[in-house]
């Protein structure tokens, strides 16, 4: 299984490619971040395998959260 936390700052991109995701059995959503402060919270507890990120983003973009 293939764990993915969705970063991104718009709500209905995050549903609609969980949403997609979803369907396959391989891949499992295991946490969504509306910005990179959110992200860098998330990752205290969560360490997923893929991170699809957003590079703009609000309170800490995309590359300043993996920097």
């Amino acid at each position: 299984m293939i764990s993915i936390i969705i970063a991104d700052d718009h709500k209905l991109f995050r549903e609609g490619l969980t949403s997609l995701l979803h369907d396959e059995n391989d891949l499992k959503v295991v946490g969504h971040a509306n910005n990179g402060k959110e992200l860098l919270q998330l990752l205290k507890d969560i360490v997923p395998n893929v991170i699809l990120l957003d590079v703009n983003m609000p309170e800490y973009d995309g590359f300043s959260a993996i920097t």
